[in-house]
């Protein structure tokens, strides 16, 4: 089942910011036991959060901006069944919450204002497409019944090594064959070569004349197009000012507070945008790529050498002005930016390098949009990334006690029942 991305982001009320702020809090402070609302009841839910953007977040100088909150969530299916579960569930909730919000009218009329006001995502990474919640919980309890079953059976087992796996399947022949990988996740990355190889093959047959004049005058044209670009890049970067003050965020010491409760954690990032048209175009460009080689190519719990990512969203806000990521991981915020560094800096400089944390304080200097500087400057950068980042009021996650490479595993534990292949690397997994 297609997992998407929900990103409600509704206007708060004049005087409305403290009470709602109120009212989350110590939902989120008692996520498992609190009596208002149970995430754990809806099966297609795998992450949710809620958090407030403050009207002058991050520098201060948006002020005519209404605070605004945010209801994120990654889930299997369709957005509008989620949202209409909640609202026939917890009427209570979502009217209370939402009555703080400018625009709200009642419940009747409480699923289409979420619908409205829901956008999505420019980018989404998953670390596993097509691997539903409820999937992921039957995988983990495959895994632990087998082990109990190994444990118990060990001396057996070892009488015939070559015939563990049918013994194995054999016991637990009730179990039902996994569904097959999507299409994209089992052949995206050849797709993405493909596309690649067609786009290389039809500017060089343009540019060399083996495709006519109409593909040579496409090929030069664009060539002189990205050459523009190209100055008009580098012009805009030796103007560029990078940030030079140490991480003096309020919204730190908050951010520090919610953060290493378990093995996994929830990244809230909003960055105003540079200003000007060329600045928001490049972002969108670079979002669309990195969408398709999250969709394409990595498909398998890897972004681009991070194994760590659950689940990934970068959306740029309705005003065109900020830029919202956030980012469900495995372990610390230390080792997740560095991962970031170590395995993706192109990547994340390309993004970023297009926004501030105010007027002259830039990204890290950057040349050549990726190819120089940026993220790799990794004590600025690291710091650049705190000031921008705010602390959840809620997050719910549905297994917060598997990492990324542990649902990969379970996965093909349960693959390995049914396939006669590999065997040493099959025990590996248990």
């Amino acid at each position: 089942m297609q997992q998407n991305p929900m990103t409600v982001i509704t206007a708060i009320k004049p005087n409305s910011l403290q009470a709602l702020t109120d009212y989350l809090k110590p939902i989120g402070k008692d996520i498992k036991k609190n009596d208002v609302i149970q995430f754990s009841h809806y099966q297609q839910l795998h992450y949710c959060s809620f958090f407030i953007i403050p009207s002058n977040h991050p520098s201060g100088n948006l002020s005519a901006t209404p605070a605004l909150l945010v209801f994120e969530a990654n889930i299997d299916g369709e957005i509008s069944t989620f949202i209409n579960d909640l609202i026939n569930d917890n009427s209570v909730f979502m009217n209370t919450v939402y009555s703080y919000c400018q625009d709200y009218q009642d419940n009747a009329h409480l699923g289409s204002y979420l619908l409205s006001h829901d956008y999505g995502a420019n980018a989404f990474y998953v670390a596993h497409p097509g691997q539903a919640r409820n999937v992921i919980y039957e995988q983990q309890q495959l895994r632990k019944d087998i082990e109990q079953y190994v444990d118990a059976n060990r001396s057996t087992l070892l009488e015939q090594p070559e015939k563990i796996r049918e013994t194995i399947a054999n016991h637990f022949s009730s179990t039902s064959k996994p569904k097959p990988q999507p299409f994209l996740n089992s052949n995206g990355d050849m797709i993405f070569k493909a596309i690649l190889a067609v786009l290389v093959l039809t500017l060089l047959g343009g540019l060399f004349g083996f495709l006519g004049s109409i593909a040579q005058i496409i090929a030069i044209a664009v060539l002189v197009l990205a050459a523009v670009y190209a100055i008009v890049l580098r012009s805009h970067e030796s103007s560029d000012k990078q940030d030079s003050r140490p991480w003096e965020s309020p919204n730190v010491s908050a951010v520090q507070d919610v953060e290493d409760r378990q093995l996994q954690n929830h990244l809230t990032s909003v960055i105003e945008i540079k200003s000007g048209c060329f600045r928001l175009l490049t972002l969108k460009i670079v979002l669309f790529g990195i969408n398709l080689v999250a969709k394409l190519v990595a498909t398998k719990g890897d972004l681009s050498g991070i194994v760590t990512i659950h689940f990934a969203r970068w959306v740029i806000l309705p005003d065109k002005k900020r830029l919202l990521f956030m980012s469900n991981y495995d372990g610390s915020w230390e080792n997740y930016l560095g991962e970031f560094i170590d395995h993706a800096s192109q990547g994340l400089t390309a993004v970023w390098t297009n926004t501030q944390l105010g007027e002259n304080r830039g990204f890290p200097d950057t040349k050549w949009l990726f190819l120089q500087g940026g993220s790799r400057d990794e004590q600025r950068f690291k710091a650049f990334a705190r000031n921008s980042q705010l602390a959840e009021l809620i997050w719910y996650s549905a297994y917060p006690d598997l990492s990324v490479k542990n649902i990969g595993n379970n996965r093909s534990i349960h693959e390995g029942l049914f396939s006669s292949s590999n065997l040493a690397a099959w025990l590996k997994c248990l």
